[in-house]
C-alpha cells in the first residue's frame, strides 16, 4: 500500500504515486506548462527565461526548474 505524502508545491496530502513528490494535479499542471514552453520555443527559439515567463504567464522558477532538470536548454543569442 502506498504511503501518504505531502505535495511539494500545493502541500496537500496525497497517496504517493509520482517520483517527483507532487500530487497528480500539480504534476499534470507542470507537464502542461512544459508543453506550452516547448511549443513557444519552437516559434521563438532564442527567447530568454524572462520573456517566456512574461508571455506565457509561468513563474520563472518553474521554467528554471525545467532547465535544472535538463528538460530545457538555454541557447545563447
Amino acid at each position: 500500500m502506498s504511503e501518504a505524502k505531502q505535495c511539494k508545491e500545493c502541500l496537500c496530502t496525497f497517496q504517493y504515486t509520482t517520483s517527483d513528490g507532487l500530487c497528480l494535479s500539480c504534476s499534470q499542471r507542470n507537464e502542461l506548462e512544459f508543453k506550452k514552453i516547448k511549443s513557444y520555443l519552437k516559434l521563438n527559439p532564442k527567447s530568454s527565461i524572462g520573456k517566456i515567463a512574461t508571455d506565457l504567464d509561468i513563474k520563472v522558477a518553474n521554467i528554471q526548474k525545467f532547465v535544472d532538470e535538463g528538460r530545457l536548454e538555454i541557447v545563447e543569442k
